[in-house]
């Protein structure tokens, strides 16, 4: 007798109505979440076993209480054998969240594990006035007359997004670097500036950028943001706003202001 082939098999289980088969609900695992910012995080997992009854659906599930359910907040993102890890953007500032994953057969809901995760906080400061940006405790200030978008791809640089402003009235020019996800636009959220290499992932958004003036013409001249700083990013899904309250670069500046870029 020949032996029947485990893919056979299953077909076999899949496709006929045996007695004394236990179907169970899917089993799935749930990936810990990574890159919260102050609207988002990634988050997702993969289907294990289908539990021998056809999988109609699987995404997340998340709520602001512990143990989240179908009757929760639900994101499918597609069905029978699969998984899904991605950027959602549909969260609240500094909230905390508990999320699994979870697929749907006909016997019933199938979760992986649960994990938490806490968004930060907004920016702490709301310039008023756009496109101006405050250089120190004087009054010495770039109005800023153009932002310059472009994917620099040089070997020493580790971003693959950058935002140059340019100023009709001044030489100092603000340059600000991001390692996004296919070179999209950062995210909202509070961006930590790094020195040297962004990480081993070229193409993740971790919550890191450079930050450093260019100012060649005048004094004080040129500046980097130390590792660590703190500044801030709002994104609409069409303008990207950068933010800065009391950022410092080196003892030369302290950035107050904002200023932004809109998508066409």
């Amino acid at each position: 007798m020949k032996k029947i082939s485990l893919l056979f098999l299953i077909l076999i289980l899949n496709g006929c109505e045996i007695e004394h088969i236990n179907y169970l609900t899917p089993v799935v695992l749930s990936y810990e979440p990574e890159n919260v910012m102050t609207n988002s995080a990634i988050l997702g997992g993969e289907v294990g076993s289908e539990g021998g009854k056809k999988i109609t659906e699987y995404g997340i599930v998340y709520s602001k209480t512990a143990n989240p359910t179908i009757s929760d907040n639900k994101i499918i993102e597609g069905s029978r054998i699969g998984e899904s890890f991605k950027i959602y953007t549909v969260f609240e500032a500094n909230t905390t969240y508990y999320y699994r994953f979870y697929a749907i057969n006909e016997i019933g809901a199938g979760y992986g594990e649960e994990y938490s995760f806490k968004t930060s906080m907004e920016a702490p400061c709301n310039p008023v006035t756009n496109n101006l940006i405050k250089l120190s405790n004087s009054q010495q200030i770039i109005d800023i007359s153009r932002v310059e978008v472009r994917n620099p791809n040089w070997a020493f640089n580790e971003g693959n997004i950058e935002f140059k402003t340019s100023s009709n009235a001044s030489t100092a020019r603000i340059v600000v670097q991001f390692n996004e996800y296919n070179q999209n636009p950062p995210l909202t959220g509070t961006y930590t500036v790094v020195l040297g290499d962004f990480g081993n992932d070229k193409n993740l958004s971790t919550g890191e950028a450079k930050l450093y003036i260019e100012n060649y013409g005048g004094y004080p001249g040129g500046a980097v943001a130390d590792a660590g700083t703190k500044f801030y990013v709002k994104n609409d899904k069409k303008t990207v706003t950068i933010i800065f309250c009391d950022t410092p670069l080196e003892t030369k500046y302290l950035l107050n202001g904002k200023f932004s870029y809109t998508f066409e």
